[in-house]
């Protein structure tokens, strides 16, 4: 008859008080505590083991993030970016990406100015002038920049020549943006540049006339604010002038 033998082989595994020698290596000290690593099971007609299974060394390693494979959502625009876009299109004169940024109601007020200018087409123009004032090798750098609330940001800049600095021409601009369908547009900047002429204490001499005129003329001083703000766009203000310098 054929010679047909049957093998069952286990490995570290805890000690169970067997002897049989069908166990392929010696069993470890009863106290030892051990965790199965590797069993094989053999079924031949020989005492060769033909197949086996092997503990995969490397464990399946699952990452969640929470995202449940879902993509995320993508970032809100930032006020900052859409600040530096601004200023890198007037730097390299592109009118289009310009318009682009701004809102159809824009207003942008330069306080070097007595009037602001209103709509997307009347800034436009007013920055065409400035790009080409400035020509082709002055620049804005921005030298800070903080985000607000409310989509807001504040910005101090200055001019340079071919990277030199210019003098007296540093400015400060207030930027207000709008969000729609997830893009931003300009909808009000205003900002004050540095004059050449420094007035210094003639400033202060000019405020402390103008407030001891508003508190011993009240009456006229609130007539000649409200007319400030009405058709002329300096008829106030020059009227207030020659009251301080005693025309009447």
């Amino acid at each position: 008859m054929p010679n047909n033998n049957f093998s069952l082989s286990l490995t570290n595994f805890p000690n169970y008080g067997l002897s049989d020698p069908i166990f392929s290596r010696s069993l470890p000290h009863p106290k030892q505590e051990l965790q199965p690593q590797h069993i094989v099971f053999c079924f031949s007609t020989s005492t060769q083991c033909n197949k086996s299974y092997q503990k995969p060394e490397d464990p399946i390693v699952i990452n969640d993030d929470g995202s449940c494979g879902i993509a995320p959502l993508p970032l809100p625009p930032s006020v900052l970016e859409a600040v530096q876009d601004f200023y890198k299109a007037i730097n390299a004169k592109d009118i289009q990406a310009l318009e682009q940024l701004l809102a159809d109601d824009c207003h942008y007020q330069d306080l070097v100015f007595y009037v602001p200018f209103v709509g997307k087409e009347a800034i436009v123009h007013f920055l065409s002038k400035v790009m080409d004032a400035m020509g082709f090798n002055i620049h804005f750098v921005i030298d800070a920049a903080t985000e607000g609330g409310n989509l807001t940001a504040s910005v101090i800049w200055h001019l340079e020549w071919k990277d030199k600095e210019i003098p007296f021409a540093t400015g400060c601009t207030f930027f207000e943006y709008e969000q729609v369908e997830g893009e931003l547009f300009l909808r009000k900047a205003t900002g004050m540049e540095e004059l050449p002429f420094k007035p210094g204490d003639l400033v202060l001499k000019l405020l402390k006339s103008a407030s001891t005129f508003f508190d011993l003329y009240p009456m006229a001083a609130e007539a000649l604010l409200l007319k400030s703000h009405g058709s002329g766009p300096h008829e106030g203000l020059d009227t207030l002038l020659d009251k301080l310098r005693g025309r009447h």
